[in-house]
């Protein structure tokens, strides 16, 4: 695996401006590169969870993992697309609401 890009190593100013006009996919793409599944999963959740955070910070955990199961180009514009992402994020929320069991009286065992 070839060692990772340092900005101090990028002498060339210009160059240097390049490496941070980079979209978050590209960098991340690089960063996915000769790892395992397991890894990329992690790195993909990592990027996830802090633009989920500020959508809904109560579900961000459950919600990132939901975004998780996509497939990884549809993942990819979510990060690039923050108009999408909070379109995505609030279909997992409806998801989560949906699903959600609410007890009735009716269900609630009797107390003795």
């Amino acid at each position: 695996m070839p060692p990772p890009i340092s900005i101090y190593s990028i002498h060339d100013p210009f160059a240097r401006a390049a490496f941070f006009r980079r979209s978050p996919v590209a960098v991340l793409a690089e960063a996915l590169e000769n790892r395992t599944p397991s890894e990329q999963r992690t790195l993909i959740g990592e990027t996830l969870y802090p633009l989920v955070e500020l959508l809904d910070p109560i579900l961000t955990a459950k919600i990132t993992g939901m975004l998780l199961e996509l497939d990884r180009t549809l993942i990819f514009k979510l990060i690039e697309s923050p108009e999408a992402l909070k379109a995505k994020v609030n279909e997992a929320i409806s998801v989560l609401i949906s699903g959600a069991v609410f007890p009735t009286d009716e269900a609630r065992p009797a107390r003795s």
